[in-house]
């Protein structure tokens, strides 16, 4: 009887490692795929021209971009885009901030682009990715 209690707990232990191994395992692929989505859209905006990722006025320091290369939507609050990683829909938030090195000018330097990609749904959990873009 001691011998089948021992062997019982020894495999539920076992069943729990290989159970969450599991769940390690698929969280890490999509969190791999949510990364290769966020490097795509960096790509995107550096093949775009520098004049399709800027605003006509400068007037505030942080806005988002949606959209695609030749057709990018300007707006100063999250638009809420989304893209489908492993069959879910989830969150991608493009944020552009001006930054101006000499300070008090009317030219901004380059700007900070900020992907920010979800890999879970229900959770929000992402992953960031950041680069400069001078004009």
């Amino acid at each position: 009887m001691i011998a089948i209690v021992i062997l019982m707990v020894m495999a539920l232990g076992s069943a729990a490692f290989l159970y969450h191994s599991q769940v390690g395992i698929f969280t890490q692929g999509n969190k791999r795929v949510a990364l290769e989505a966020a490097g795509s859209r960096l790509e995107e905006i550096r093949a775009s021209d520098y004049n399709d990722i800027e605003p006509p006025e400068k007037n505030y320091d942080v806005y988002y971009l949606s959209g695609q290369v030749g057709d990018w939507t300007l707006a100063d609050n999250d638009p809420g885009e989304t893209r489908n990683i492993n069959g879910k829909t989830l969150p991608i938030v493009t944020k552009v901030r001006y930054m101006d090195i000499d300070g008090g000018t009317d030219s901004y330097d380059y700007v900070q682009i900020i992907v920010r990609t979800g890999y879970r749904t229900g959770i929000n959990d992402m992953v960031t990715l950041e680069t400069f873009r001078f004009p």
